[in-house]
């Protein structure tokens, strides 16, 4: 299947496209968007579980816009496909590496960073130079966030392509990482709007949901996570698949 390149506009377009996707069917996502958001809120669990079966719980979703696109109604037990299919769950948790990686890589440039920053801070402050200390903790501190932002990024594209194809094409998935590191590289600027919007749309909802305790942060994952899935489904069908952009749901068919 090669590769296509594609216009920035059309991030923007996966994420419109995906609302409209979602909204012709819309209480079978908003369970799984459900589900996952109830996985999160568990203290320590829930985002152990999340980060090593993320990538298999949002290829379910996947499927279920795929199903949803071909005229195909989803069902809420698609969020659990990859447990479903034989040999299916193994290949979709190896692309939790990336994440667990990235972690494991900032983390240890936090340390190293951060603990330079602090000591020349302390000789800094050992010889009164207060500026100096001041500069050394801050410019380590953006070094570092600098850092994880490119390691977070890298992590993101790796399976940004590499969910759908394991899940729906069957793609070893180390060659399916390659593979989306090359496709999100090929397609940079279309990405970064599709991020940036997910961003806005999520700094929206913190700001309506965010200040309710508990289900204000269960609501926004309701809605960002089969928003994301769909999104970044329709992203690899054009990518991937060279398709089009979906069509509008026909209208309702009139009686006679």
């Amino acid at each position: 299947m090669e590769m296509q390149r594609v216009d920035a506009g059309r991030g923007i377009a996966w994420l419109t496209e995906a609302v409209q996707l979602l909204l012709a069917n819309p209480a079978p996502f908003a369970l799984m968007g459900l589900i996952v958001g109830a996985i999160a809120m568990v203290p320590l669990a829930g985002t152990l579980v999340l980060a090593i079966a993320g990538p298999a719980l949002y290829g379910g979703m996947m499927l279920a816009a795929a199903g949803q696109q071909s005229g195909r109604p989803p069902e809420v037990g698609q969020l659990f496909a990859a447990f479903q299919q034989p040999g299916k769950a193994g290949p979709m948790l190896v692309l939790c590496l990336p994440a667990v990686l990235a972690g494991v890589i900032v983390l240890a440039l936090g340390v190293v960073l951060m603990g330079s920053a602090l000591v020349a801070a302390g000789v800094g402050a050992s010889i009164k130079a207060d500026a100096l200390a001041g500069l050394s903790l801050g410019g380590g501190f953006l070094l570092f966030l600098l850092v994880a932002l490119a390691v977070g990024l890298v992590s993101w594209a790796s399976v940004f392509f590499a969910t759908p194809r394991v899940m729906l094409d069957g793609i070893e998935p180390m060659r399916a990482i390659r593979e989306s590191l090359a496709a999100s590289a090929a397609n940079w600027t279309a990405l970064l709007l599709f991020a940036v919007c997910l961003m806005a749309l999520t700094l929206v909802l913190g700001l309506l949901l965010g200040w309710i305790p508990v289900l204000g942060p269960l609501a926004m994952t309701t809605v960002l996570s089969p928003i994301y899935a769909a999104g970044a489904f329709l992203a690899y069908r054009e990518v991937f698949a060279g398709a089009a952009p979906i069509a509008p749901p026909p209208s309702p068919a009139t009686g006679n």
